[in-house]
């Protein structure tokens, strides 16, 4: 029988980015310049390379990229522009599956560092606001190396804006239209619920560079409208054995080799409206050539409704929702220090705390309080004119008071972990460039461990080759650790999940090779890796007593591999595309009573048509995208219901392929945007609902304007 465990992510990376310069866009602009590879990338290597001799294939996701998306979320912009990235709505919120693998194992960071406040595995990703982002990195494969656990499948590293200009302020509002209409009766009035919440999304950002001194504030409100989504046929299910059960009598039995028709779902999956505002304040201060100081303070609070059936409960007062609210606050600050042409040093400190708290009753109960603390000390040399070494001494202490205990909210956990590192980049100016390095990395609750990483690069021409070897690891969550909760799943279930303290670290051996091609407008790659899984962690099923237990366990083995193509060219003047394919293929060696709920789609491809014409003085912009998502077979179980009967067991699930298509159109006028745009242009609706669904809305439009002034 399978399902799905639960997770988390995350790590770390150097603050001296923490206020670089932009890099040129990734795409030509009407002047004519060709596809760019001379931008600096810092995620791949923690230092600044050009994006061309990245010793492994990093993508680059621009401000101009997701200005002309129309994206307002990170997981609506990644499913835009990322084959083999999938969301879904797991019950218990939006969960990221990346090439096959879940949230666990793909870090996010926001400046290079790591982000509190998980949620099974998942961060929220709303926090992080596309209208304060410069770039995005993409780095696949293990980067435990630089980056530490969780670092096993990808490094996604979200760069904010830093002032460049004397003065640079833009802002923008965007709007939506409602996602689904919520309405219920109260005292015979029909009236909108919690739910209804407007599709509003408004920033304000102000920079100022004035040499030595560097300031930025940034503003961001977002709004966004609960809805459900509905099945639309029945479902085909076929049993190799299952226990139908007469809800009357109480009688049961065993049937095997059986289909079933299910009925098409008429109770929804619910998708949560909520209210976020985010305030950053950054400020640097050169005191001369060879020193700087920086410092960021930032605030994030977000207001979650839900509908009632997600917790099967609702608030005191009669109001058909549930509430919650999270709140986050964030201290970076570091000195920079460069006393030659030759070294660089790194002090810096990174504080995050986040807190969930839940308001459904009206007062206050406290739920979650993560909190990372992490001194950092990087130190890089040039050690000769074709070599450069990175050190790094690290300090990570993470605490989490969290109600998914037996004892409650008052049950603190905490592990601190010591990391000393070392990378050594080789350029030996002839096309041929290496990279090795080591990572040595103490936590009081485990051993010594020692993760390798090796990578190769060599250009010929046009073309370039590359190959890597990785280790990566994961360390056992806080709450894989203790966690003992009954699941909150109504209907008289006695289902627990329970944390197991004898968890080991799960790692990985990581290899990819990959063939790029870059010639004038034009751009392409194709990558194949494979990943090998050890003690890897996961969850059983187990019956206890008159209680079932999911209980988290190391499991033998899992591999993933897969082959990933990206092309990118201009076919006409000022029209240019970018197409991305990727394949994954997955085995595991996991127990039969193993537990997994979210499957991902072997096949997935991302395509993007970018065209602009020139209007004297104005730029017109359209943009068509499109997310083609491959039909994926899996074993599931989900009760099904033909009163007086429920049928219960494990059974063959199928979703067939389907694709979303969006489109949008944007006039440049002297500073100002005005753009407009459909989602979900032809309108599609995944016929069977399970975590397993596509969850975009219905098909709905938008408006945005936006503007920018700078002085040079």
């Amino acid at each position: 029988m399978k399902k799905y465990g639960v997770a988390v992510i995350l790590s770390l990376f150097s603050f001296h980015n923490l206020f670089c310069e932009q890099a040129p866009e990734v795409y030509a602009d009407l002047s004519g310049e060709p596809v760019q590879v001379e931008q600096i990338a810092v995620t791949a290597t923690r230092t600044p390379l050009p994006l061309k001799d990245t010793p492994v294939l990093t993508r680059m996701l621009t401000a101009r990229d997701i200005e002309l998306s129309g994206a307002t979320s990170l997981p609506q912009l990644l499913e835009r522009e990322l084959a083999g990235v999938e969301f879904h709505q797991a019950g218990y919120g939006t969960s990221l599956s990346f090439q096959g693998l879940d949230a666990r194992y793909i870090l996010f960071l926001i400046d290079g560092e790591r982000i509190a406040g998980e949620t099974y595995g998942n961060i929220d990703f709303n926090r992080i606001a596309l209208s304060d982002v410069e770039r995005i990195e993409i780095v696949r494969g293990s980067s435990s190396v630089l980056y530490g656990s969780n670092a096993m499948g990808a490094v996604i590293n979200v760069i904010t804006r830093s002032p460049v200009d004397k003065i640079d302020i833009a802002g923008s509002v965007k709007y939506a239209g409602y996602y689904q209409r919520n309405r219920e009766y109260v005292d015979g009035i029909r009236s909108h619920t919690k739910q209804d919440i407007p599709n509003v999304d408004a920033d304000l950002y102000m920079g100022f560079n004035f040499g030595k001194f560097k300031a930025q504030t940034t503003v961001a409100y977002s709004g966004r409208d609960a809805y459900q989504l509905f099945g639309t046929k029945e479902e085909v299910r076929h049993y190799d054995a299952y226990q139908k059960m007469n809800v009357m009598t109480g009688v049961t039995e065993i049937i095997s080799d059986t289909t079933v028709i299910a009925p098409i779902d008429t109770l929804g999956l619910s998708i949560s409206g909520w209210r976020s505002v985010s305030v950053t304040q950054k400020v640097s201060y050169e005191f001369s050539e060879k020193i700087n100081a920086f410092a960021a303070v930032a605030y994030y609070t977000k207001s979650r409704y839900d509908f009632p059936e997600s917790l099967n409960t609702g608030s005191a007062d009669g109001d058909n929702y549930t509430f919650e609210r999270y709140n986050t606050y964030t201290l970076r600050t570091g000195v920079e220090f460069q006393p030659n042409a030759y070294n660089y040093i790194s002090l810096s400190y990174t504080g995050d705390l986040s807190r969930k708290n839940m308001d459904s009753l009206q007062f206050s109960v406290p739920k979650q309080k993560h909190m990372y603390n992490s001194p950092r000390l990087l130190w890089t040399v040039n050690a000769g004119r074709y070599n450069r070494v990175t050190t790094g001494l690290e300090f990570l202490n993470e605490t989490l008071n969290f109600d998914l205990s037996r004892y409650g909210y008052n049950d603190k956990r905490s592990v601190n972990t010591v990391t000393l590192y070392s990378q050594d980049e080789i350029n030996t100016n002839m096309g041929l460039s290496f990279i090795a390095g080591i990572r040595i990395e103490k936590a009081n609750r485990y051993k010594w461990n020692f993760t390798p990483k090796a990578s190769v690069k060599y250009s010929l021409d046009d073309l370039s080759f590359r190959g890597s070897y990785s280790r990566g690891y994961r360390n056992p969550t806080l709450k894989e650790l203790y966690m003992d909760y009954k699941l909150p799943i109504g209907g008289g279930s006695n289902m627990y999940v329970v944390g197991n303290p004898e968890l080991e670290p799960e790692h990985n051996q990581y290899i990819s090779f990959t063939a790029e091609y870059t010639k004038g407008f034009t751009n392409f790659s194709v990558t194949a890796f494979k990943s090998y899984f050890r003690k890897k962690i996961d969850v059983r099923e187990i019956q206890n007593g008159t209680r079932t237990d999911l209980f988290y366990e190391n499991i033998d083995k899992s591999r993933f591999s897969g082959i990933e193509l990206i092309a990118k060219s201009r076919l006409a003047k000022e029209l240019f595309v970018t197409a991305n394919y990727n394949y994954i293929d997955q085995s595991e060696d996991a127990p039969e009573a193993s537990t997994q709920y979210i499957f991902v789609s072997p096949h997935s491809a991302a395509i993007i048509l970018n065209y602009g014409v020139s209007l004297g003085r104005n730029t017109l912009y359209f943009d068509i995208s499109g997310k083609i998502t491959g039909k994926k077979t899996y074993e599931d179980f989900m009760a099904a219901a033909q009163m007086p009967y429920v049928y219960m067991g494990t059974y063959s699930a199928k979703h067939n392929a389907y694709s979303i298509w969006n489109c949008s159109v944007a006039l440049d006028i002297r500073g100002v945007r005005i753009m407009a745009g459909i989602d979900n242009l032809f309108d599609y609706k995944s016929p069977v609902v399970n975590f397993n669904s596509c969850m975009a809305p219905s098909r709905y439009g938008y408006v945005k304007l936006s503007f920018n002034i700078k002085e040079k």
